[in-house]
This record gives C-alpha cells, structure tokens and sequence, in this order.
C-alpha cells in the first residue's frame, strides 16, 4: 500500500497497526532489532500527510541526541521538502524549548545557562569555600549526589527560586545556598530542565492549557527508560487530545539505578496494545539464547522473539580460560584472525564488559598484538579542556558569566591569577556587577595589556555577533584570543584537531537548524550542553570498547561480552543492595549485551581470583541459563570442568541470605574477608563446631563464625 508517497508495503502487519493506530493511548512492546523506529517515524508521516495535521501539532520525544537526529532524518525523508517539526527532540531537549518561552515567568531571562557536571562542581566549590568548608577528597561529588537527590524530595523551586523566594542563603541549609547561587547565575543543571518545566505547568493553568493544546498527538520511545517525572511530563502534555503512543520494551531496562521505572510501561493501561514480535537485527541462534536468559525474569510482558533474519550456520562460542591473562590473549587472538582471514573489519566487533576496570587487560593485550581500538565513552568530547575553554570564551561573549569568566581569564597566559582574581572578586561583590565589568572597571585592564586585549576581544565579538554566524563567532574568538596559537606552538596536534572537529559540528548544527529564525549563540549553547559523545564520532577502524550500558542503541557484526564470571555480570554488590530486582536488571543488562551482535556472539570467562570483590572466579549463571529442552545454546572453546558450576552455586547460595556464609559453601582455599583481620584463605571447615579456620596472614590462624565473613 502508497498513500501520499509514503510506502506501507515495508512494514510488518504489527509496524502497520502502529502506524494506522492514531487515536487514544497505544503502547507498542517493542523487541531488540524490532524496527520500532521505522515504525515510529511512519507513523509520524501518516499522521502529517494523510491526516493533515500539522508537524509543529506533533511532539516526538527519545532519549539521545543522535536517536532524535535519526528519526528527523527519516522523517525528513517520508515529509514533503524534508522539513521536520521542531518538536522531534529528546525529553529535556524539549525542556529547553519550552523553557525558552515561558521561564520568564518565574524571573529568569530566555537565554538562561545550563550547567553541566563540571560547572555545578565548580559552583559547589565556591559555596562550600564561602561557608568554610574543607573540601575533602570527594566531597564535591557527595554534594552534587546531595543535591540531586533534595532537588528531587524537596519542593525547591517555591522556596528558592521564583522571585518572591529568599535572595541570599543566611538562613537556609547548604544544600539551598547551592539553589540560590545557581538562581544568581541563572543557571540550570539537567535535573532543574525537567523541574522548572513541570512546575511551571502545574502552576500556570493557562500555560498547561496552551501547551496541551499545541500537541495533538505525543509519542515517545524507550519509556522504560523513563523516570517518574518524565511520566508525569509526556502524560501532562498529552492530556489535552489523549493520545499517547509510548515505545519501549521492558527486557531492555537497564537504568533503575538511576531512577527509572521500568514498572511504569509494564503497569500502564492503553487503549491498544502492540507486540513487535520480529527481529531484524540478530541472526536465529543469537534471537533463541537472548530469550532462553531473559524468559528467567518476572517484571517483564512476555514474548517471542523471532527473526527475520537467516542463519549463518555459527553458533555462539564460549571461550573458557585458566585466568585472565589467557582470556584477554584469546580474545586478541580470536579478532585477530577474523580480521585477517575473512577481512572482517575492526570497527564491526564490540567488546562488551559489565565493569570499565575489565578493559586494562584488553588494552595492554591490543597494544601488545597492534590492535588498533577505541574506548567508546572515554572523555567527553564536550569535556575535553580544549573544547571547554573555546565554549567559555562563547559564553563569556554571549553574556556576562561569571563561571566562563574564570575558565579562560588566564588562558592563555594573561597574569590574572588568584590574586588578581581576588581583587576582581572584591570589586564585582562590592558593586553588584560582573568580572568581566570588573575587569574593565577596576583598573586592571589599564595596568595589564593582555587583560586590556581581552576586554577590547569580547567587546568586538558582541558589537558583531548579529552579523557573524555562530561558527564564524567561534573562529574569531579562537584566532584572537590566542588559544589557537598556544597549540600550535605547543604542537598539539590532538587539541588542534579537536578545535576543528568543534567547528565542524557548529557547522552541521547551523545547517540542521537553518530554518529557525531565532537561531543564535545562546541558542546554541543551550543546546550543546545536552549533547553527548555518541554525537559527535569519528568513524575510525577500530575495535570499539565499551561498558554494557554505553553500548545500548548500538549494534556490531561481532559482539564479545568479555569476564562473564558470576559477581560480575551479574554484579553481586546490584544484588545484595536490590535483591530481586538487582538480579532482573543484571539480566536484562546481559539479555541488551546479546541483542547488540548481528552476525557472531562471543563470550568468555576465567578463572583465578577476582581482586576488586575479593572471591574467586566462576563463571556466570547467565551462561547456565543459555540453554533450551535440547541443551547449552553455544559451544565450549577451552577445557571447562562442570565443577566449576559448584562454584557458582556456592556464591549464588552466598546471596540468598546476605550477610550469612554457611560452612558448606566454603571450602579449602576459598577467599574471605573479615572486618577486623582482613582478607584471608580458608584452611578448613568444622561443621561440628560451625566454625571455619582462616589464614589471615599477619594475624594468624584464626577460627571464626563463617556469618561474619564476606566471600
């Protein structure tokens, strides 16, 4: 079927009813590899061309950058002239739009800041310097975490930040002082973007009114990754015309760590329900033992999978080593010559691990072989300091801010250090006024040139910002403020690099955004502070590292999922703090781990002692549970001894009362740890008298009650 141009025939009978499915709230159960964004932006494009309803009436919400680039892509491609709604975005992408228009309202200007990790620290110093407070290793990210979580318990925008609320923080908690600094910069974090939008539409009916009006119809994907707030958000905002069509799956809930919940899909009550039972991405062998390990789980909405993909004749290998040296060699090994043999290239194979300490082994073992790889989510490319410094001379152009201020006052070398900074300070708290005023104000810049130049620098990019585009702005800066020479001179040619890589992505980001008439510096650097490293990457030939929870979304011929030892995936530590609902989380991390491969999946283990739990290594139960009525869904590579599953046991047993170690799980030579004497080996076990004998090393043979040691 071809309506309007937009071809049907593509689709699934399930896609098909998605897209047909307009009215009323509809929840789609979408499969890994499903197609459910096909799906999504068909339906998104039937909606415009042959319902008529205008794209600025369509609100299209995902969770990254690059999903939201994706789908305006597609779209663009099923819409007339290519043109997308400006409301295809992510969930706080839209915070921020919506916050352009209507934050006014509770005393903060349109071109608000957004502050990202390191800015709130460097807020949260400033605070705790003020108050006298010694910052202590860590201290900072306890009071970030602190504030995260008041933010979330606490009505604090009634109490702190509207205009009728405190102006300075002589009587409030600390915690609140952080609050009403941020409310002098006008500035926001990513928690504040979600709260500032839901109370003002719970506060302001005319603005709910307008606003649910303006979206016919709301559609967002991956809902279980969805906290309680981004709920209440989409279900505000749909209330209006009630049509709500929500995309997720739950087997793919990875993020209850960080606040979502994932009951909220499986518990909601649609009027329709839509399975995407077919796989498109994964061959049949990859499909069967993904669903043999998460049929385990219970918090779920059962189904089968199935492919609609043939099979290749490879069954999953599982690669079995004495210790990890081993494990990391076969791995290289393994790559190695697939890379050579059937010219399989580099950036096709993931390796996929629960815990980032994991990839030092992989790492030494490619140096050593000359495997060229990539650890995917390593620096931001937004925080590295090169890219950071060019952002700050942005904003300071764009406003006077303070915090970007102090970030390139003295970059390059201008004599402004702490002293002078000092007096800046003084004059700025006396007078009310910013640095940057201060700077030109107090006399500094009449006894210093190279702070006199930068001065004249911003000044001559603001009378002429209205004539530049944000990428020639960004230049100019660059050129004039000296930084760019400073690498040059420097000879890094990696900072350089990255600088131009910057200006490449200003480019790309004024060429998506050419339509939009208020398209400016602030704008931009509202917008950049949300985006991450999956945005902006260079498609280099490389083998790609990365944690489990980097790699969803994401898809590779070959998947190795690298120290499948039980402990690890599943964690333990998830366990012992969540009980059931930790182990369900491991599984669904292992079941999102094996719908990444395409073509081949790999895994592997090792044996040997694990330093960062303190036990010995077996392997995982997810292996285990790898198989059907006929037997284990994969072949063994490796001498693999079924006692080994004895110990696995023994540490599952371990968990189910925690805290408590029975004598006949331990055995000679296990690992244990005391609070007092610290980690020792067990010699032997006496049921008679409940005790374990333990050689603590230092302290000794000792024999203790087995309750109060941690395996």
């Amino acid at each position: 079927m071809e309506e309007y141009g937009i071809s049907m025939e593509s689709l699934t009978p399930e896609q098909m009813q998605a897209v047909l499915t307009t009215e009323g709230g509809v929840r789609v159960v979408a499969g890994a590899g499903s197609g459910k964004t096909r799906a999504l932006v068909h339906r998104y494009a039937y909606i415009c061309r042959n319902m008529g309803i205008p794209q600025g009436d369509i609100l299209c919400m995902t969770f990254t950058n690059k999903a939201a680039q994706e789908m305006k892509a597609r779209i663009g491609a099923l819409c007339p002239g290519g043109v997308v709604g400006d409301f295809v975005t992510t969930i706080h992408g839209f915070c921020v739009k919506f916050l352009r228009e209507e934050i006014y309202r509770i005393g903060f200007p349109e071109n608000y800041l957004i502050f990202d990790e390191d800015d709130m620290k460097t807020l949260i110093k400033e605070v705790l310097e003020e108050n006298d407070i010694p910052r202590r290793k860590g201290i900072v990210g306890n009071y970030k975490d602190d504030l995260a979580v008041f933010k979330a318990a606490a009505p604090y925008i009634p109490r702190y930040v509207i205009p009728t609320s405190p102006q300075d923080g002589r009587d409030v908690p600390l915690l609140a002082k952080m609050i009403l600094r941020q409310k002098r910069y006008f500035a926001l974090d990513f928690d504040d973007l979600l709260f500032y939008t839901l109370h003002i539409l719970h506060n302001f009916p005319e603005v709910c009114c307008k606003w649910q009006d303006r979206f016919q119809y709301v559609m967002v994907d991956e809902v279980q990754d969805c906290d309680k707030p981004e709920w209440e958000l989409f279900t505000l905002l749909s209330a209006g015309y009630g049509n709500l069509f929500v995309v997720g799956d739950a087997d793919q809930a990875i993020y209850e760590w960080r606040g979502a919940h994932p009951e909220l899909f499986v518990s909601y009550n649609p009027r329709t329900d839509i399975y995407l039972k077919q796989n498109f991405r994964s061959r049949p062998n990859i499909v069967a033992l993904a669903d043999s390990i998460i049929s385990n789980n219970r918090n779920r909405l059962p189904r089968t999978s199935v492919t609609m993909r043939p099979s290749n004749g490879l069954r999953t290998k599982f690669f079995h080593s004495r210790n990890e040296q081993e494990e990391a060699f076969k791995l290289a090994s393994v790559l190695g010559r697939l890379h050579k043999k059937e010219k399989l290239p580099w950036k096709d194979m993931a390796v996929l691990y629960r815990a980032t300490y994991l990839s030092r082994g992989i790492e030494q073992t490619f140096i050593r072989e000359k495997i060229p790889y990539v650890i995917w989510g390593g620096v931001r490319f937004f925080d590295r300091k090169e890219i950071r410094d060019a952002l700050g001379y942005l904003r300071l152009a764009a406003m006077d801010d303070d915090m970007a201020f102090k970030r390139i006052a003295n970059v390059p070398s201008r004599k402004i250090g702490r002293k002078t900074m000092a007096q800046l300070q003084g004059y700025a708290s006396s007078t009310g006024c910013s640095l940057l005023h201060a700077l030109r104000e107090s006399g500094v810049a009449q006894r210093n040139p190279k702070a006199r130049a930068l001065v004249g620098l911003i000044d001559e990019a603001r009378r002429d910002m209205a004539a530049r585009s944000i990428s020639s702005t960004t230049e100019f800066l660059l050129e004039h403020s000296g930084l760019l020479e400073q690498y040059r001179v420097d000879t890094e040619e990696e900072r350089l690099e990255n600088l131009q890589e910057l200006i490449k992505s200003i480019h790309l980001y004024e060429e998506e955004n050419r339509n939009e008439e208020d398209l400016g510096v602030e704008r931009y650097l509202q917008d950049i502070a949300l985006y991450t490293n999956a945005d902006y990457r260079r498609d280099e030939d490389k083998v790609r590292l990365m944690t489990i929870h980097q790699a969803k979304g994401l898809e590779f011929p070959l998947v190795w999922i690298y120290g499948l030892n039980e402990g690890v995936l599943p964690s333990h530590r998830t366990i012992r703090e969540r009980g059931v609902a930790g182990l369900e989380e491991e599984r669904r991390l292992m079941y999102v781990a094996c719908t990444r491969a395409m073509d081949r999946l790999i895994f592997s283990d090792s044996e040997g002692f694990n330093v960062q739990n303190s036990q010995s290594k077996y392997p995982s139960r997810f292996i285990r549970e790898a198989t059907d009525e006929m037997g284990p869904l994969y072949d063994i590579e490796g001498f693999f001894s079924p006692d080994l599953w004895k110990g696995t046991d023994k540490l599952i047993h371990s968990l189910e009362d925690p805290g408590v170690v029975s004598t006949s799980i331990l055995g000679r030579g296990d690992r244990v740890h005391h609070s007092v004497f610290g980690d020792g080996t067990v010699i032997d076990a006496d049921p008679d008298t409940g005790t374990v004998s333990v050689d603590f090393g230092a302290f000794g043979k000792r024999r203790v009650n087995p309750d109060l040691l941690d395996i």
